[in-house]
C-alpha cells in the first residue's frame, strides 16, 4: 500500500506489446506511486498528480510484470524533464563546452538521453564506481572500478549520476576531478534521495526528481544488476515499504 494517494487518472495508449495485441487502444484506469512533496508535485509532474497502484499489470516488460509494485516516475515524465535539465545546464555554461563524466552503469541511459539533448560542443568520458554489490538496497561506500581517463584540466567537468543517496560517491569523485585542476566541478543526478538522517550531505547542482528513501529500478537502476532497460523508474514488489 502506499502512504499517501492524491488522483487517480485515465491512461490512453497505442503501443505494440504494451497493454494488448498490436495496433490495438486500451483505456486503463490507475495510479501511481506518489513520487513528490506537495510543493513540487505541480512543477515536476504537471497537470498529473501521480498517486497510488495496486495492479502492474500494465507494466512495459512483461517479464517483469509481476515483480514491480508500481511506476515511481513515467517514461514521459523523466523525457520531459531530461530536456528541462538539458536547458538549464546549456543555460550554466554560455561558452558552449562541457565535459560529462558519467557515472557506470546506472546513469548510462540517462547519460545517453541528456548529452542528446545538450545544444552544445560535448566531450564525454566514464568511470565505473561500485557502491551496491550484490542485492544491497543501501551505500557501502564507493570504490572506483574503471577510469576516469579524460584530461579535466581547465575544462568545465559535469559529474552525472543516476541517483544521489548517501553522497560519498559524489564526493569521492569530486575530489577526484578537482585534482586535474578543472576550470569548473558540478554534478547533475537523475534523483536525488531524501536522507534525513545525512543532513550534512553534499548537494547536486542539477536534479531530475527528489523522491524519498525508497529503493528504486529502471531507467538504468538495478537490483541484483536486474531491471536497468525498464523505461519508467519503478518499485519492487519485493522491496515494496523497504526504506532505501
Amino acid at each position: 500500500m502506499c502512504s499517501k494517494i492524491v488522483s487517480t487518472f485515465l491512461l490512453k495508449v497505442l503501443q505494440p506489446n504494451l497493454f494488448g495485441p498490436a495496433n490495438s487502444i486500451e483505456i486503463a484506469t490507475f495510479g501511481l506511486y506518489y513520487t513528490h512533496d506537495d510543493r513540487q508535485a505541480t512543477a515536476l509532474t504537471g497537470a498529473v498528480e501521480v498517486a497510488c497502484m495496486e495492479d502492474s499489470a500494465f507494466i512495459s516488460h512483461d517479464v517483469f510484470g509481476p515483480e514491480i509494485a508500481g511506476v515511481l516516475i513515467p517514461r514521459a515524465r523523466i523525457a520531459a524533464r531530461v530536456e528541462e535539465l538539458a536547458s538549464s545546464i546549456a543555460a550554466s555554461y554560455p561558452d558552449g563546452d562541457l565535459t560529462i563524466l558519467a557515472v557506470l552503469t546506472g546513469a548510462v541511459v540517462f547519460m545517453a538521453d541528456l548529452i542528446r539533448s545538450l545544444p552544445m560542443r560535448v566531450r564525454l568520458d566514464a568511470v565505473r564506481v561500485n557502491s551496491y554489490p550484490g542485492q544491497a538496497t543501501r551505500s557501502h561506500g564507493p570504490e572506483i572500478i574503471v577510469g576516469p581517463v579524460g584530461d579535466f584540466q581547465g575544462r568545465h567537468v559535469l559529474i552525472v549520476d543516476d541517483i544521489l543517496d548517501s553522497g560519498q560517491t559524489i564526493e569521492l569523485l569530486h575530489e577526484r576531478v578537482l585534482s586535474a585542476s578543472p576550470a569548473s566541478v558540478r554534478t547533475c543526478v537523475l534523483l536525488s534521495k531524501r536522507r534525513d538522517d545525512l543532513p550534512g550531505r553534499v548537494a547536486a547542482e542539477f536534479v531530475g526528481f527528489d523522491i524519498k528513501d525508497d529503493f528504486v529500478v529502471g531507467y538504468g537502476l538495478d537490483y541484483g544488476d536486474l531491471y536497468r532497460n525498464l523505461p519508467d523508474i519503478c518499485l519492487l514488489r519485493c522491496l515494496a515499504g523497504r526504506d532505501g
